[in-house]
């Protein structure tokens, strides 16, 4: 060995290709917006991950406490075009919460509207959570393409 020759470092693995990246940052959101905060747990974002998690769990919850209404099917038009529409963006707000969402429905919570103040301040609760959601799955997309850090 003289004294240009260097130790072999193994190869570094090769880079995903472009196709592979975007099709894993979908995934991460689309995992994200099930479970709150798990697209950046999935990438070793822990603090996002622990912040995004408790912040939407505690809105839900405290939105079912209060007694949220989860819109959701059937939509019916005999009230207007307005209040439909309204209803359907509820319910995209509400989906927006994933398996929150689910759980909630299938434990038959949210079903009944509570005509009280704070019955519509849970509903506020819980749409919040859904919207968050919605917002962490989008960053958690954005980390995994390299977008943000």
């Amino acid at each position: 060995m003289n004294g240009t020759d260097s130790p072999k470092t193994p190869a570094a693995p090769p880079a995903p290709r472009a196709g592979q990246r975007e099709a894993r940052a979908w995934l991460l959101g689309l995992l994200g917006w099930l479970v709150p905060g798990l697209g950046h747990l999935l990438q070793k974002k822990f603090d996002r991950a622990a912040v995004f998690f408790v912040s939407i769990c505690a809105l839900a919850a405290l939105g079912l406490a209060m007694g949220a209404k989860l819109y959701g099917p059937p939509f019916v038009r005999d009230q207007g075009l307005f209040l439909f529409l309204l209803h359907v963006l509820g319910f995209v707000g509400d989906l927006g919460a994933g398996l929150l969402f689910f759980a909630a429905r299938f434990q038959g919570l949210g079903q009944v509207y509570l005509s009280r103040a704070v019955g519509d301040y849970g509903t506020v609760f819980f749409l919040a959570a859904g919207l968050l959601n919605l917002l962490t799955a989008l960053d958690a997309y954005d980390v995994a393409v390299g977008k943000k850090e």
